[in-house]
């Protein structure tokens, strides 16, 4: 019903009702039921997964399939805790960042006041839940894009909250790349850019960010921020509205000031924690120094990834009033705020959207402006005529950019014929006021902007005639889309297709290019790729036959002893175990 909604809005070009945003909002994610996108003859999912495919194009369903790792949308009862511990941290409005927005129920569940006095800016993967998101918050600023793609001021935010996803693989953003972080921990690492000093970062995460026994993370954001508390959450948290359930941990972090000394809270290590049936943990010397932040008790009782892992069950107390238990130990008033410029104040200064470029012209409520630095500032001081030539420029642009994405989202014949008709009635209007494009006054009036040459190529310009043509891009298509291969000769093959078109195995994609289930084509990959049984993802020889080989090895060995189709994995591991140093080899420097 979501989705048929969102299409209908847009199609129509309008704003949802109070009625129909009640529907959006009930779209939950697709991370509780992967199933529904599972490619298996005889499923119990075979009409949904029809429906679903009618519903959203290619590109969407496998934008949508891809969530399905991180799209665990999180409880209301949480939400409302996390804003009545911010709110008694002393945050009461700001500059507000969420880079895993989903529907965007961290902005429909803010207090009223501060959701009104606050500036909202969010950042959702999956197109079609950006599309639903938008329409529920249509003032916020809402991308559509992964996070490591924003482009964003540092030091622009006074707070970014989320859930933040997990998983075992990286993101590529060239100013994180060498720190080699999971998506988890680069997410904490790329939110403390972007939050100013003094600011807040309070995320959602797996408890392995704080128990771990690799600290780097932990002592990079040390170096950064101060941890001014954490509740560690019930394994069951978000098990009614995500169908998941795995222990997680509500951080609250504050970026020191220039100069400021850490608060001196310990929290890069880890401790024992004896539980009450006087079983021994190894979990954050945080928690294990304050107990009674911990929503429950450790136990073996496994999560949704691996069996007797050590979770936080909960002890029987409601989960909202253990959330105000916990939240009263929090520290009180250790934000300040810092003043907003007033709207005439914050005019000159506007933070850019994603698809102004830098040095670009542009249009903002209706005012000329140019992008610098991030930053959108007004161009003062232009000549009427000047200022006529570059709205008319701006807006062939925009028309030119609507017939590439039109190619290059491969629409249909009647949306790109459509997108080119539009940019012949622009540009013609364009011409007849100012002549063509390459005459030097219209040259002069777009100097700088990085698209000036996307605009010049649109004519075949003669200098010494000053006669311009059209360009075939009025004409006909100039971009073909590359077309994805629809099958694979051999489980060897259509494994090199998932790691060339995703970047990682994807067992559907592979199911879809053979056109077998897994269990008959995985056997054949033997030796190529393992599940890893901590993630449960699955990995190439070369990803899990590396890195701690050892803790590996110990871990394999403790899930083959009851689950035998891990015995390769043990076997595998074994062949590579670097050998001891002997005495002689150790060198004390």
């Amino acid at each position: 019903m979501a989705i048929e909604l969102v299409n209908r809005l847009d199609q129509e070009g309008r704003a949802a009702t109070d009625d129909e945003k009640r529907i959006l909002v009930k779209c939950v994610g697709w991370g509780g039921i992967p199933q529904v996108f599972a490619q298996h003859p005889g499923t119990d999912w075979e009409v949904e997964r029809a429906e679903l495919k009618s519903l959203l194009t290619d590109s969407q369903y496998e934008a949508a399939r891809a969530s399905t790792l991180n799209a665990h949308y999180t409880s209301a009862t949480v939400i409302s805790g996390i804003y009545e511990a911010a709110e008694r941290l002393g945050f009461e409005h700001g500059r507000v960042l969420e880079p895993s927005l989903g529907i965007g129920h961290f902005f429909g569940l803010m207090p009223d006041e501060m959701h009104a006095r606050s500036r909202l800016t969010g950042i959702e993967v999956d197109p079609l839940t950006a599309r639903i998101a938008l329409k529920l918050y249509p003032q916020a600023d809402i991308r559509a894009q992964g996070f490591e793609a924003a482009s964003l001021v540092d030091g622009s935010f006074d707070l970014a909250i989320s859930n933040v996803p997990f998983g075992d693989y990286k993101l590529h953003d060239p100013q994180f790349n060498g720190r080699n972080f999971l998506i988890h921990d680069y997410f904490f690492a790329k939110a403390i850019e972007k939050v100013r000093a003094g600011g807040l970062v309070v995320f959602i995460t797996s408890k392995g960010t704080l128990d771990k026994v690799d600290t780097r993370l932990r002592g990079y954001l040390h170096e950064r921020v101060d941890l001014v508390g954490a509740i560690r959450l019930p394994n069951t948290a978000f098990k009614q509205n995500a169908n998941t359930e795995v222990t997680t941990d509500i951080v609250f972090l504050r970026k020191r000031l220039e100069g400021e000394q850490s608060n001196g809270l310990a929290w890069l290590t880890l401790a024992e924690h004896v539980n009450r049936d006087g079983i021994s943990f190894r979990i954050n010397e945080y928690f294990a120094n304050n107990p009674h932040m911990m929503l429950g008790h450790m136990a073996n009782s496994g999560t949704m990834y691996r069996r007797n892992e050590p979770a936080l069950v909960p002890d029987g107390r409601d989960l909202a009033e253990a959330l105000r238990e916990a939240i009263a130990s929090l520290p009180q008033g250790i934000y300040r705020a810092v003043q907003i410029p007033t709207e005439r104040e914050s005019a000159e200064v506007i933070i850019a959207p994603d698809d102004v470029k830098e040095n670009a012209l542009a249009l903002h409520d209706g005012v000329i402006v140019i992008r610098t630095a991030g930053t959108l500032t007004p161009v003062a001081n232009l000549a009427d005529e000047t200022a006529r030539r570059i709205r008319g420029l701006i807006t062939v642009r925009s028309a030119v950019r609507e017939v590439l994405r039109t190619q290059l989202a491969d629409s249909g014949d009647e949306e790109i014929v459509q997108a080119r008709q539009q940019l012949n009635s622009i540009y013609d209007r364009f011409v007849s006021r100012f002549g063509a494009i390459n005459e030097s006054a219209n040259r002069r009036a777009f100097r700088g902007d990085p698209d000036l040459p996307l605009l010049c190529s649109l004519e075949e310009y003669d200098n010494d005639t000053k006669r311009a043509s059209k360009a075939a891009i009025f004409r006909e298509r100039t971009i073909q889309q590359a077309q994805r291969p629809r099958a694979a000769e051999s489980a060897h093959d259509a494994l090199v297709l998932s790691l060339n078109e995703l970047g990682r195995i994807d067992l559907a994609r592979m199911e879809t290019l053979l056109s077998r289930p897994p269990n008959e084509f995985l056997p054949e990959l033997k030796g190529l790729i393992y599940r890893n049984p901590e993630t449960q993802q699955w990995e190439t020889d070369d990803q899990y036959l590396a890195g701690d080989v050892r803790d590996k090895l110990r871990t394999a060995r403790d899930i083959a002893a009851t689950d035998p189709s891990y015995h390769d994995n043990v076997t595998a591991l074994e062949a590579v175990q670097p050998e001891d140093l002997t005495a002689s080899e150790i060198d004390a420097i």
